[in-house]
């Protein structure tokens, strides 16, 4: 696929991977689509809720982790 800039009609190159070999390329340009809205979507409430450097990996870390925001917000 070729991506051109609008403003200043630059062109880049993206490649789209699926290992559903009957997947149309409609359908995986959508979901490709979806799933950086998605991306975007944790980023920005995981600034808003200031959770930048938020890595738990246990369930004690998670409960200890939104107690003290909830508290010291």
């Amino acid at each position: 696929m070729v991506k051109t800039n609008i403003k200043n009609l630059s062109t880049s190159h993206v490649i789209l991977f699926s290992s559903d070999l009957d997947l149309a390329y409609d359908k995986l340009i959508d979901y490709y689509s979806l799933r950086f809205q998605l991306e975007f979507n944790f980023r920005d409430a995981k600034q808003f809720w200031g959770l930048e450097d938020f890595m738990n990996v246990s369930q004690a870390g998670v409960t200890q982790a939104a107690n003290k925001r909830v508290l010291y917000g």
